[in-house]
């Protein structure tokens, strides 16, 4: 056999090889949603990616690469050459809520806020290379991963931001505007944007800037900042729930006052105004003992006993069924 036949022959034999290993590796990646296949003894890898991740790529140490969503894909990388994945990130919006209770406002009074905070990554290769995944917690050490890190990063930067924003904050500003009308508080920093669009979106809005500005320094973009709830500790609570039921008295004394005079009138109506009278009266002196019957008593009682004579009267005169209103 012809050598050049040989050869040509070795080299499709070859070649059909490694056109079936693309195709299998291509086929288990999408079957088994793989998105790191080795091939070849690991001398190539097949990478794919989503429309919604980012890859950093490196050479020899270095950042050859940046793919930023691009659709999704795939694509071959080889080690031997000194390429690797040096990092996979999600690029959808991702969200982060937390309480805080260690608040303390320009008085001196603690809140509690509950804060959201909507981010992404903006920057793949400063986020990459600017957080360090290793992060102090309960001072413990511990490796996070990069979201968990940035996550932990974002909140910290969070809380000192909001803490310096919320002491030069009145309290009267970070609750509702019926109950603090009726306690006395610094509104020396109230302003007019502030009395108009509401506190927590004053605060939302004055967050956000800050942590835009300081978190562009690590590739993050805040897009957008929730103050979703704003507490007083339990004292201040109360003091301002006695306070605001207080304020309600008023009212509330004035329509039980009309509440009742509807009721008695339609006794009255039926009963007459003398026995209605008796009756609220007796029930006054309930329990009490005289020595002797008072006067208004004899009165009123005289003329209760004058009503129901003449409705007696009525009736056994024969005339037509009175009604008792006629009557009294």
């Amino acid at each position: 056999m012809n050598l050049p036949i040989v050869l040509l022959l070795i080299f499709c034999i070859i070649a059909l090889i490694v056109v079936v290993q693309i195709s299998l590796a291509r086929y288990h990646a999408i079957r088994d949603q793989q998105d790191n296949v080795a091939m070849f003894g690991g001398a190539v890898r097949l990478l794919s990616w989503e429309q919604n991740e980012g890859l950093v790529l490196l050479r020899y140490k270095r950042v050859s690469d940046v793919i930023v969503g691009d659709g999704g894909g795939m694509r071959f990388i080889y080690p031997f050459r000194g390429e690797e994945l040096r990092a996979r990130i999600p690029l959808t919006l991702r969200l982060i809520t937390w309480n805080d209770t260690d608040i303390l406002t320009r008085e001196s009074i603690q809140v509690m806020l509950k804060v959201a905070v909507w981010w992404r990554v903006a920057d793949l290769k400063k986020y990459v290379f600017t957080i360090d995944t290793r992060v102090n917690v309960d001072n413990s050490r511990l490796e996070m991963g990069p979201l968990g890190a940035a996550e932990e990063w974002l909140q910290t930067l969070t809380e000192s931001s909001i803490r310096t924003l919320v002491s030069q904050m009145s309290v009267a500003l970070l609750v509702s505007a019926k109950p603090t009308s009726y306690l006395h508080v610094d509104s020396h920093c109230t302003t007019e944007s502030s009395t108009t669009r509401g506190a927590s979106q004053v605060l939302a809005h004055d967050l956000q800037i800050d942590l835009e500005n300081k978190a562009q320094d690590y590739g993050i973009e805040v897009q957008r900042v929730e103050i979703q709830e704003i507490g007083l500790s339990d004292e201040i609570q109360a003091a301002i729930d006695r306070v605001w039921k207080a304020s309600l008295l008023p009212a509330q004394t004035e329509q039980e006052a009309k509440a009742r005079q509807i009721e008695l009138q339609a006794v009255a109506n039926v009963l007459g105004v003398d026995t209605v009278a008796l009756n609220e009266i007796m029930k006054n002196f309930q329990g009490t003992s005289f020595m002797g019957v008072p006067a208004f008593f004899e009165t009123l009682m005289g003329r209760v006993s004058d009503k129901t004579s003449q409705t007696s009267s009525l009736f056994s005169n024969g005339n037509q069924s009175p009604s008792i209103t006629d009557g009294l």
